[in-house]
């Protein structure tokens, strides 16, 4: 037959017959015919079937409010619901920082959890920079990014965070998994990488009884008012040189030594007396008169110094004072003594050497770090040697009234002489017995 192999020494030299794509014959694939449509239909339908799973996915993120560079677990429904939103990140850290220095619950929770105020605030400011401005919550940053904006370590930031949960200033909303199948997939078309692990989901908050217990900021005092008079007279002393005015002195003998930018000159003296009376009366109203520290807190400090002279402040004493002060140390009960003997018994127990003066920069930043090391919250070594000696006291009270009752006990010469005397008329009268029987 011509147009076949058969007739033809080289089949591909016969002539073919076009084929058309919407041809219905059967192609052979490994001895099963499939026809080519149903080839098309399967491949429209897996595109179809991909297509809607990967809407679904950016659906997915999209209602799980997906954003950042990872992928973060979605929270339950309403389970924010009652959670109390936060005061704001300034707020809210002074709000820690008062609870965990002035109340008995604050204080329990850095000494159950081995933290000290420096480090949880450092957390806590870590926390406070992820969280959402308004309402305080959406932290989803992972341990090791808290670790590295607080410089600390993993264990502390789990400390820290316990401190938080027990005072209710911080919820784990969702804890930290593995993510499932779905999730996973979520994760690779939202930021384009391979992500198998999420973070917990936190929220600050700042419950109703700390905000009621913690005291308001203090407010600044306002400036006093600037008047166009006396902006101009500072300008004009700043520029020019002060010389005396025969004019004024003329006028006013009792102004000697006026020099020629007098108030006089430039507006009525009236008017500029008037103003600055009022101006220093208004600037005697608003400025609030510094309140100087307890005496017991300058006495600390000061003993300190003397028991540490690598301490000694390059600046006023006062910086020292604070440090204490911020270290949460009830100065009445832990003297400058005791402070430097729990320095001293820390530095042992951690195998450390103190530095010497000269390769300390700064006294009152090495002060205020190692006092955030060591917990206050105890009694402190003048009251255990307080009570030592007053126990020691009753026990010396108790010998003393043992030794005058065992005096009070013996006998006295004339009494110890009668018995002996009875005693030899007992022996003599036996004797006169015995020989009479005889």
């Amino acid at each position: 037959m011509a147009g076949t192999s058969d007739a033809n020494a080289c089949a591909e030299s016969a002539p073919t017959q076009p084929v058309s794509p919407t041809d219905i014959r059967s192609s052979v694939h490994g001895g099963t015919h499939i026809p080519q449509s149903a080839e098309v239909d399967t491949w429209e339908a897996s595109v179809h079937a991909a297509t809607q799973a990967i809407n679904k996915l950016h659906e997915y993120n999209r209602d799980t409010g997906q954003r950042g560079r990872s992928f973060t677990l979605p929270t339950t429904p309403g389970c924010e619901a009652t959670i109390p939103v936060w005061s704001g990140r300034t707020e809210w850290s002074r709000q820690l920082r008062h609870h965990i220095t002035h109340t008995i619950t604050g204080r329990a929770a850095l000494t159950a959890h081995s933290i000290g105020i420096e480090r949880l605030m450092a957390v806590a400011a870590a926390h406070a920079r992820f969280a959402d401005s308004t309402t305080g919550r959406g932290v989803t940053a992972s341990r090791q990014l808290i670790a590295h904006h607080a410089g600390v370590s993993l264990s502390v930031v789990n400390r820290a965070r316990r401190v938080l949960k027990t005072l209710n200033m911080g919820i784990e909303v969702e804890r930290g998994r593995t993510l499932r199948t779905h999730e996973y997939m979520a994760a690779e078309l939202h930021h384009g990488g391979q992500q198998h692990q999420a973070a917990s989901v936190w929220a600050l908050s700042s419950p109703k009884h700390i905000v009621d217990a913690t005291p308001p900021p203090p407010q600044r005092p306002p400036r006093p008012r600037r008047t166009r008079a006396t902006r101009r007279l500072e300008s004009h002393r700043t520029t020019r040189p002060q010389q005396p005015n025969p004019a004024a002195t003329t006028s006013h003998p009792q102004a000697t030594g006026a020099d020629t930018l007098s108030p006089s000159t430039y507006v009525p003296s009236h008017n500029l007396s008037l103003r600055s009376t009022h101006q220093r009366a208004h600037a005697r109203h608003h400025t609030s008169t510094p309140q100087p520290r307890p005496i017991h807190v300058q006495r600390a400090a000061a003993t300190l110094i003397a028991r540490a002279p690598g301490l000694t402040a390059h600046r006023h004493i006062g910086h020292l004072c604070d440090a204490i002060k911020a270290a949460g140390i009830d100065t009445t009960h832990w003297t400058g003594h005791d402070i430097a003997q729990a320095l001293d018994r820390d530095t042992v127990q951690r195998g450390w050497t103190w530095p010497t003066a000269d390769r300390i920069s700064s006294p009152v930043a090495l002060l205020r770090w190692r006092l955030t090391h060591i917990d206050w919250t105890g009694p402190s070594p003048s009251q255990h040697r307080t009570t030592a000696d007053a126990r020691r006291r009753r026990e010396q009270h108790v010998h003393r009234t043992a030794i005058h009752h065992r005096n009070a006990m013996q006998a006295t010469p004339e009494q110890r002489e009668a018995a002996l005397d009875q005693i030899r008329r007992t022996l003599r009268h036996t004797t006169r017995r015995a020989v009479d029987l005889r």
